[in-house]
């Protein structure tokens, strides 16, 4: 069963879907641009080595409201039958994201009959068409696919103090040896349910609610500008072009009939 109709959607270029937190980048002097049918701040005035040099020396936080987010619920055994079929094989674990290899989608299970999948928007409505094409041909069994991309507003916490800005205003324990690369844990995010997902090793993605993304952009700015941090685009990010994940690429082909017949989606803000 498909959950369209609790997000707006948009099949031609003539919407633009926007952040939660985009009032504020704007008033940190984000520059837009539109990607996947989102306005998405890809960098902040001129500077471009200062938004460097805060992911390399300090930390730098990133709106990634835009990426697309599937929550997809059924029995454990026909999860684990969807996604192997569309990421290529992959299997899933219980506090761990997976990827398939070179790809740029990840695979995050939150309980044994639920599973949070993140893509980057460029790709998002190819990983959506790929899995609904997997639900088809599970007709008869019970699984539910959500689109929540306007349900979770997402920022990255990026640099050598991305731990020390988390622990600002969240107690969810991140050393390596307990929260390693691709980990995925929930848990309590500035006081508010949400997720946390280490994408690398100084890389941390936060999802909350999405009438909680002004106010966890205003948690973490107040922490971050006492480490010496601040806001930076997506392109000091390495993410404009696809790719959830420090070094991920645009993505590797899905499985299935993915991209067949899928426009560009957005929602109003």
């Amino acid at each position: 069963m498909s959950l369209d109709f609790t997000v707006p959607v948009a099949t031609t270029n003539e919407r633009t879907a926007r952040s939660p937190m985009e009032r504020l980048a704007r008033a940190a002097g984000a520059r837009f641009e539109r990607l996947g049918g989102w306005n998405v701040a890809v960098a902040y005035g001129a500077d471009a080595a200062l938004e460097t040099a805060r992911i390399s020396d300090t930390v730098g936080f990133c709106d990634r409201s835009a990426l697309a987010k599937l929550d997809i619920q059924a029995d454990p055994e026909v999860l684990s039958e969807l996604v192997s079929r569309v990421a290529g094989g992959i299997t899933l674990e219980l506090g761990r994201a997976s990827r398939a290899p070179e790809g740029a989608t990840w695979w995050c299970p939150i309980t044994p009959s639920r599973l949070l999948v993140l893509s980057e928007p460029t790709s998002g409505w190819d990983v959506r068409a790929a899995v609904d094409g997997a639900a088809a041909d599970a007709a008869g069994r019970l699984l539910t696919v959500a689109d929540v991309s306007c349900g979770l507003a997402a920022l990255t916490l990026a640099g050598p103090g991305s731990n020390e800005l988390l622990a600002r205003f969240c107690a969810i324990d991140v050393r390596p040896a307990v929260t390693p690369v691709a980990a995925f844990r929930p848990g309590s995010v500035a006081r508010t349910p949400g997720y946390l997902l280490r994408e690398g090793e100084e890389r941390l993605l936060l999802l909350v609610g999405w009438a909680l993304g002004a106010y966890l952009w205003e948690v973490v700015a107040d922490a971050a500008a006492s480490l010496g941090g601040g806001p930076v685009g997506s392109e000091a990010l390495g993410v404009a072009a696809g790719g959830v994940g420090a070094g991920a690429g645009a993505g590797a082909p899905l499985a299935g009939d993915a991209g067949a017949g899928v426009g560009e989606g957005s929602a109003n803000a």
